[in-house]
């Protein structure tokens, strides 16, 4: 093996997302990692936002422009965490095979020589038979080992439930 290619290996903890849902519209996620659960900043702005929030929602009287509004308050909020991630640690993941040439991989690594430790793989929210969907998985890191993480339906993060389970609406 390459010594720098070791070398790095030896040295850094790594990711490797997958994402496993070809019905994805478009299909790809952003994605980065976090060294804290988001989940819980995601809690406090919405708490801290609550009332303004249900007054907007309350305001609409048509329940689809409720609906709208939810989901765009959701998004923004679920949006605001990734505010202190600079964009040169925000990827782009899109499905592992490309549909033109299935030889062709669009898998990659995430790797870091930060410490090590756990860590929260996490992705903007995108749509999946029009309902908000996301991922919040946490990861166990270890310098000089790799780790593969298949982001599916089944390990999604139900946003439109946190987000109503934290606001208090349904």
């Amino acid at each position: 093996m390459n010594e720098k290619i070791s070398n790095w290996k030896d040295t850094t903890w790594q990711i490797r997302p997958i994402l496993d849902m070809p019905e994805l519209d478009p299909e790809a996620v952003q994605i980065t990692v976090f060294d804290s659960d988001p989940c819980e900043d995601y809690r406090k702005i919405i708490i801290k936002n609550r009332d303004r929030f249900l007054k907007e929602i309350e305001y609409e009287m048509d329940s689809m422009q409720r609906e709208l509004l939810k989901r765009a308050q959701m998004t923004n909020m679920w949006d605001s965490i990734f505010k202190a991630t600079t964009g040169a640690r925000v990827y782009l993941l899109g499905p592992p095979r490309s549909k033109k040439n299935e030889s062709v991989s669009r898998s990659f690594i995430l790797s870091s020589s930060d410490a090590a430790g756990q860590k929260w793989l996490t992705t903007k929210i995108v749509y999946h038979d029009d309902t908000p969907m996301c991922w919040c998985i946490s990861v166990k890191t270890v310098i000089g080992a790799s780790v593969e993480i298949q982001l599916r339906k089944e390990n999604a993060l139900d946003i439109k439930r946190l987000y109503d389970d934290t606001i208090g609406v349904r």
